[in-house]
């Protein structure tokens, strides 16, 4: 069942549930959640790194203050 797509939306962009989705085999299962584990994984660390810059640049501004 398509939905109604906005222009310039792509069919690649829509999200899918792989434990109802049709045709697909359970190794094919197993390398979607794993790519997703790495996706999350990353976003995580990009998250880290830029709360880690501003907590040095933090540091470093009361240390440049004292």
């Amino acid at each position: 069942a398509a939905a109604a797509k906005a222009p310039g939306e792509a069919a690649f962009a829509q999200r899918i549930d792989p434990a109802r989705e049709p045709g697909l085999s359970p190794e094919q299962r197993r390398l979607m959640a794993q790519v997703e584990q790495a996706q999350r994984y990353r976003a995580l660390r990009r998250r880290l790194r830029s709360r880690n810059a501003l907590l040095a640049l933090g540091i470093g501004a009361v240390t440049f203050g004292i």
